[in-house]
């Protein structure tokens, strides 16, 4: 099984971020469940990546050409596809993966992360999205969802769809374990 991980070419504010993103890594790596990632050297997708090289877990990144110089793409990588832009970037993951985990960053985590529940919402496909939430980094997402529920504009399955925790294993089991809803289409 293959595992998108979306997070920041930074390290964040708090130690916990690389301390959690290794336990993350060496946590998938025992249930072999190999990393999807955006292919670069900087911030936690080093951090991510190294680390489950370390634990012998197969890694594919996914880099754009335009970033290889600037976010220093990975060089020791299991496998490595370079593409034209970031849509192809994101399809590329998503195609590659059978499982999405969102770990705290930026811009480019929320798109990425946004980008395949929505698929998922819709129908497109029937694969588990997750927030590891280190440090409670989403909450206030979270939070803005429910309200999103209670304005009317997003369906509660569509929340609760989403595996939400600040314990990879859990997270994990989970991911193993998951049924998706039906589609929006289908309700």
């Amino acid at each position: 099984m293959n595992v998108a991980i979306y997070c920041g070419s930074s390290f964040g504010n708090d130690k916990i971020y690389e301390e959690q993103t290794k336990v993350l890594a060496q946590k998938l790596a025992l249930k072999k469940l190999n990393i999807v990632y955006g292919g670069s050297l900087q911030g936690l997708m080093g951090i991510v990546s190294n680390e489950s090289l370390k634990c012998n877990n197969s890694v594919t990144g996914v880099i754009t050409f335009d970033l290889i110089n600037k976010e220093l793409e990975n060089k020791n990588l299991t496998k490595i596809y370079r593409v034209n832009n970031m849509d192809e970037r994101k399809a590329k993951m998503e195609e590659l993966s059978d499982a999405f985990i969102a770990i705290p960053g930026g811009y480019g985590t929320f798109d990425e992360i946004f980008d395949v529940i929505t698929a998922a919402q819709i129908g497109y496909h029937k694969k588990p999205c997750a927030f590891f939430n280190i440090n409670g980094y989403y909450d206030k997402l979270l939070d803005f969802l429910r309200n999103c529920v209670n304005e009317g504009f997003i369906k509660k399955e569509y929340v609760d769809m989403l595996i939400v925790s600040d314990n990879i294993d859990e997270i994990i089991e989970k991911i193993l374990n998951y049924n998706a809803p039906k589609d929006k289409w289908q309700n």
